[in-house]
Formats: C-alpha cells, sequence, structure tokens
C-alpha cells in the first residue's frame, strides 16, 4: 500500500509530464528532421537548392538558437514561472513551425531553424524547472525521463517525416501537435513555487492539492515559503554574493562541465549527418535513409530502460554508463572507417557502423539526454536555480553549435580521426560524472540543498 499511495496521490504529476511530452516530441522530431532533409536538400533533387556551408548552417542555427533561447528562456521564467515560460515555448514553437511550413528558400530555412532553436532552449530551462516543482522526489527522475523519452520518439519520427514527407506537410503536422499542447496544457495550475513568490498562498495550497493528491498541504506550504523566502528580495547584489557561495559556485562548475563534455561528443552532429555517415560508411544492405529511421527505433529502448533506472539506481551510474556506450559507438564508427581506409570491403563492415549506431543511440536515450535536465532540476537553490538553469544552457547552446559548425571542417581535414576526439569527451564525462557529481536520487529539493551546503 505505502507503494501504491504515491502513485495514485502523484498522477496529476504524470498527466502534466505528458503534456510536457509532447513538446519534448516536437523539439526532437525538429533535431530528427536534420539528417534526411540535409540529405535531400543537398541533393540535385532538392527542393531549395544549397551549398554545403548553408547545409552547415541548416543544422547548426539550431544550436545557436538554443544559446539565445537560454537567456530568454531564464527571463521568461523569472517573470512569469515556470508554467506560464512552457506556455510561451509552445508559442515560440508554434511561429517556427509556420516558418518552415512558407519556407521556399534558405533564408526562410534559416529563420525557422533559428526560431525552433530558441524554442528549445526555453524547453530546456522551463520544463526541468516546472518537473522539480511540482514533482514527488521519488518519481521525479521517472518523469524526467518520459519528458526525454517524447524527445526521442521525435527523433525518430522526424526521420521518418524528413524522409518522405514534403517541408509543408511536416510543418502542418507538428503544428497540429504544438497546438494540442497548447489547449491542454493551458489549464493546469501554475507551480506553488511560483505562486507562493508572489504571495498567492490560497492558489499555491490549490497547485499543491492538486499535483499532490496526498498530501499535507499546511506542512507542504509551510515548508515551502520557508524554502523560498529569500527570493522575494533577491537584489543584483544578493544574486552576485549567492553566486560567489563556494556550494553554488561548485554546484553551477559541475552543472556546466556536464553539458559542455556531453556538447563536445558531437552526439547532435552525429545525430544531424547521420544519414550521410552510414551513406559514407557504405550500408548497402539497406537503404541509409531507412536504415536511420530502423536504428533510432530500437534506441528508444535506451529511454524505456532510463524511465525505470534514474530513480532505481541514481544519476550517476546511469549517466556514466551511458558515457561509457556512447565513447564505445564512437570508436566502433571510427574503426569503421579507419579499416575502410586499408582497403576492406565496406560489404562485409556493414555489421560494424550499423551495430555502432544502435549503441550511440540507445545510450544517448539510457542517459545523455535525461540526466543532465533532471540534475538541472535538482540541484541549485530557487533563488538561483533560473539563472543557473540559464548560463548552462546557453554555454550547452554556443557549445554544440561550435561542434556542429566545425564538423564538416574536422571531417575534411581529419577524418574519421574526430570520431576518436567525441569518444575522449565522453570517457572524460564518465570520469567526472563518477568522481564529482553528487547523487541526488530519492531527495526533496531542501535535502540536496542541505547536503550541498554541506560539502
Amino acid at each position: 500500500m505505502k507503494n501504491i499511495q504515491p502513485k495514485c496521490g502523484s498522477w496529476p504529476q504524470w498527466l502534466a509530464a505528458v503534456e510536457i511530452f509532447l513538446m519534448g516530441f516536437v523539439a526532437g522530431v525538429g533535431s530528427g528532421w536534420t539528417s534526411p532533409s540535409l540529405a535531400i536538400l543537398l541533393s540535385e533533387a532538392s527542393p531549395i537548392p544549397m551549398t554545403e556551408s548553408e547545409g552547415s548552417w541548416i543544422a547548426s542555427l539550431l544550436n545557436i538558437g538554443r544559446a539565445a533561447g537560454g537567456l530568454l528562456g531564464a527571463i521568461d521564467v523569472e517573470l512569469f514561472g515556470s508554467k506560464t515560460s512552457c506556455l510561451h515555448m509552445g508559442i515560440m514553437q508554434l511561429v517556427g513551425l509556420v516558418c518552415l511550413g512558407v519556407a521556399d528558400s534558405t533564408t526562410w530555412l534559416y529563420a525557422a531553424r533559428f526560431i525552433a532553436g530558441l524554442a528549445t532552449g526555453m524547453f530546456f530551462i522551463a520544463f526541468p524547472l516546472y518537473i522539480g516543482e511540482i514533482s514527488n522526489p521519488k518519481i521525479r527522475g521517472s518523469l524526467v525521463g518520459t519528458i526525454a523519452n517524447g524527445m526521442s520518439i521525435g527523433y525518430v519520427v522526424g526521420n521518418l517525416t524528413g524522409a518522405y514527407m514534403s517541408i509543408p506537410a511536416f510543418a502542418a503536422s507538428m503544428l497540429a501537435v504544438t497546438l494540442l499542447f497548447l489547449v491542454t496544457f493551458y489549464w493546469l495550475p501554475k507551480s506553488s513555487h511560483h505562486l507562493v513568490l508572489k504571495d498567492q498562498l490560497e492558489e499555491a495550497a490549490v497547485s499543491i492539492k492538486w499535483y499532490q493528491r496526498d498530501a499535507d498541504v499546511p506542512n507542504e506550504l509551510a515548508s515551502l515559503q520557508k524554502f523560498v523566502k529569500d527570493k522575494r528580495s533577491m537584489t543584483f547584489g544578493n544574486l552576485a554574493n549567492e553566486f560567489m557561495q563556494l556550494p553554488n559556485r561548485i554546484a553551477l562548475f559541475k552543472v556546466i562541465m556536464v553539458y559542455v563534455l556531453m556538447q563536445l561528443s558531437g552526439l547532435y552532429t552525429v545525430g544531424f549527418y547521420m544519414e550521410i555517415i552510414l551513406k559514407k560508411g557504405g550500408v548497402m544492405v539497406v537503404d541509409p535513409a531507412m536504415a536511420v529511421i530502423v536504428i533510432s527505433t530500437i534506441g528508444l529502448a535506451g529511454g524505456w530502460v532510463a524511465m525505470y533506472a534514474v530513480d532505481k539506481y541514481g544519476r550517476k551510474l546511469v549517466l556514466t554508463v551511458s558515457a561509457t556506450g556512447l565513447a564505445v559507438g564512437l570508436i566502433c564508427i571510427a574503426v569503421h572507417y579507419q579499416l575502410l581506409e586499408i582497403g576492406c570491403d565496406p560489404e562485409y563492415l556493414q555489421w560494424l557502423i550499423i551495430s555502432a549506431v544502435i549503441v550511440l543511440e540507445f545510450f544517448i536515450n539510457l542517459g545523455i539526454i535525461p540526466i543532465p535536465s533532471t540534475i538541472l532540476s535538482e540541484i541549485f537553490a530557487p533563488n538561483i536555480k533560473s539563472y543557473c538553469s540559464c548560463l548552462a544552457n546557453i554555454t550547452s547552446g554556443f557549445i554544440a553549435f561550435l561542434v556542429t559548425q566545425t564538423y564538416q571542417l574536422l571531417i575534411d581535414s581529419i577524418d574519421y580521426y574526430v570520431y576518436y576526439i567525441y569518444a575522449v569527451m565522453m570517457i572524460l564525462l564518465a570520469l567526472f560524472t563518477i568522481t564529482q557529481l553528487p547523487e541526488t536520487k530519492g531527495k526533496s529539493l531542501q535535502e540536496i540543498q542541505n547536503m550541498m551546503m554541506k560539502k
């Protein structure tokens, strides 16, 4: 009964996660669409002819938009709260899809990708804060994992729609999903954290009771008031002082290092260029466009495992295993190209690169996608959480942009050795995770802050 009661009392939290799942799905579709669409846009049959340089901007503008979206999202969260910011993110995604639907030139595609990046940056700021504020600590990792699975499923659908749907039809279908999110998510209550900050205590009590049906509302409300009281009077000077506190600096450094090492692994770049990578690798047993779809679908298993493993075994172990597995996949891709270089028959090597990319997709979904967002939702004090999330996401988006923009240059200059470099970054992430990250599994936001203060 003790195990059943929290699940029954927390069903509104799962409903909220399913709602955010829809926008994770749309964000994932935007990333997955890139791989087959780039191959089509760079071909002779392209509906919008472009050069390889213009194609690299189509791939990388999503990430530079994400960096800017991190700043926009942090301001939005501070002004309107995490729940309303999620709505604004949906509206931004809507604008980007309209631009994509009417695109008849690279300029429109640039605008669509940049605006989609803005929405994605806002998404990575707003949803971890929202889920962190409304969730039971025992299921917080599973809730974030559900949303991360939305991104993974969206990635697969993006591979499929990018290969077989026209750009206007693709944009129209994603517009429908976004509108569904906006209409249904609007009616959910704001988080009690934001309402307490605005001194709307009656509404906060209602929000607590709605999201956690078996909650002791008076005690929860009193605890929350104590937890967030310092943020009301936060000035720029106070904010600077908070960032000078050693626990806050350490937490920010650790989160930023996770994001930097994650992006330096080229995980988005490999995803964007996956169809081209398979074609260059000599895959003939199946059409590379279909191979991307099948491989991404198999990789979804990692996300479903993560939903169970994150709260069962902890964030550190899952992220360490994920980073190690990703390193193995990247090394196998490099070895495949190295064997081709020395004259091995590509027909007998297809299994290697296909297996490598399957491993890559599985371990990305297992930990690289869900764990950083989970940690981001937990580790920071409420008075600096949105600012720290902003810094982490701006850094992540900027590094992802640099890695994506320089990928073709590195391929032209050092060829497959770029995958060895990416693998080294993943090994460093595994070592950093196991030695430096705190374990936050099952702890309330207050308990995590107490733990950080003792370090």
